[in-house]
């Protein structure tokens, strides 16, 4: 396939219809590092700026306007800006309430027992990402078990701290390369890699360190590792394997919580993990994340614990931001009133898509697999993964990020570089290949969506055969 070329179209289409994105990239450049706060926004050649975002759609700087699968990261469950969030935080602004005080306040509690209410965990502590709350989680289980080895997934993201840096997407014959500069000289040695999905070398890992392990940390449903759920056999072995030996379970469900059902994705698997990361979602579009679990973990980071036992789970300046538990409040309860109605809806959609786009590209020719459902377990996943593998490659299913960041099996820069262009010029905003389905979208976007990748496949026959 002839990938330069199809590139080098769909980049001058894009500068083409962005004229103001590229000039306000290039001066954001001059003081921003890559123009901007967060890597994953800053697609090449250039992102674009919103100026609306509401429901299902953005409209940029540029006035082109997009049918949005992004998302806010995949946590607008409801859509862009949901009226009843928003309804909440004008009314709570206008009390003379909402801005940071510094105080407690009553928000915190309800959100708090609202989350407890829809799994099984004693306590719960607030903090602002994902990423501060998965530091603290392996810190806990550090200090609980009195042991220094972390065991993660090849593929998986727990964000941009010190204990989880290994194995994410760098590939080398597998996925156990160190991805960071800045950390302690001994991270390498205390950060154990193994397959998602595969059971013999989860017990081999457990067979050869599992003494040693304070914790396994594990996302159920890989996120940025390609949208991929734990089956059922393997997600049940890590609660076995951990609590034959001693180490504690972390489920890392900033993604999976209440995406599929108005609770974590641990119900639906039966399984109950020591301690759970929740984010995105739980904040209704603000900055929420929360570790919650067993009392006797996370009394470790009360402030009366002896000295050698006590995590510095502290908290900061923004931990329970009173406007960011409302929302989290407001979105949670419309979630759990509405739950029968809302993902249903978006769990056929999501189903609809998955099916389509394999059964599209198939026909044209192409060797495409879409990841993001598995009926065995999940009933209505509104997540849509499309991975575009190579022509010898035969698998009936992607079960593992290896496979996803493996360049002899898998086409990355097609997925993220050039399939994401190509919706973006049929008015779709994609994210890994395609990406989350909100309740504010509609079956007519959707079908829509599926008539632009029939025309993208067409399209392509003449570069794949050039």
């Amino acid at each position: 396939m002839d990938k330069t070329r199809l590139l080098h179209d769909l980049m001058a289409d894009y500068r083409s219809s962005h004229p103001r994105s590229e000039k306000f990239f290039h001066s954001a450049q001059q003081i921003l590092v890559k123009g901007g706060s967060h890597n994953l926004r800053l697609f090449a050649p250039f992102p674009f700026y919103d100026a609306q975002c509401h429901g299902s759609k953005i409209t940029d700087i540029d006035g082109n306007t997009y049918v949005d699968f992004w998302q806010g990261h995949f946590g607008n469950i409801l859509g862009h800006n949901p009226e009843i969030v928003l309804n909440a935080l004008q009314t709570y602004f206008q009390k003379g309430l909402g801005l940071l005080t510094g105080f407690p306040g009553e928000s915190q509690k309800e959100l708090a027992e609202v989350i407890l209410s829809r799994i099984k965990a004693d306590s719960i502590r607030f903090t602002t990402s994902g990423t501060l709350a998965s530091m603290y989680a392996i810190m806990l289980a550090k200090s609980f078990t009195g042991r220094n080895l972390v065991l993660k997934i090849g593929g998986g993201w727990h964000g941009a701290q010190p204990y989880a840096l290994k194995g994410i997407t760098a590939f080398a014959g597998g996925l156990d390369q160190m991805e960071s500069a800045g950390l302690n000289s001994l991270a390498e040695a205390t950060i154990l890699t193994t397959e998602f999905n595969n059971v013999e070398e989860l017990e081999e890992r457990f067979l050869q360190r599992g003494e040693q392990i304070a914790c396994l940390i594990i996302e159920p449903f890989i996120g940025a590792g390609g949208f991929i759920f734990g089956e059922k056999e393997y997600i049940s072995k890590t609660r076995e394997l951990t609590s034959q030996y001693g180490a504690l379970l972390i489920f890392d469900e900033v993604i999976s919580g209440f995406r599929f059902h108005a609770g974590g994705i641990q119900t639906l698997y039966g399984v109950e993990p020591d301690l759970s990361i929740f984010g995105k979602a739980i904040g209704g579009g603000m900055p929420v994340a929360a570790l919650a679990g067993k009392g006797e973990i996370l009394s470790l980071c009360d402030s009366t614990i002896s000295p050698e036992k006590r995590v510095k789970f502290e908290g900061g300046t923004f931990s329970s931001h009173p406007a960011s538990m409302l929302a989290g409040l407001t979105f949670i309860h419309h979630l759990i009133e509405n739950e029968d109605d809302i993902y249903p809806r978006i769990g056929r959609l999501g189903a609809k898509v998955r099916k389509e786009i394999e059964a599209i590209f198939t026909s044209h020719g192409f060797n495409v697999k879409c990841s993001g459902g598995d009926d065995s377990v999940i009933s209505h996943s509104s997540i849509a993964g499309v991975h575009f593998l190579k022509t010898e490659i035969d698998i009936k299913k992607v079960r593992s990020p290896n496979e996803v960041w493996d360049p002899q099996v898998n086409d990355f820069e097609l997925r993220e570089s050039i399939f994401k262009l190509a919706m973006l010029k049929e008015g779709f905003n994609t994210f890994h290949g395609y990406g989350a389905i909100s309740s504010a979208h509609t079956e007519e976007e959707i079908q829509a969506s599926l008539d632009a990748v029939e025309r993208i496949a067409n399209h392509w026959k003449k570069y794949y055969f050039s």
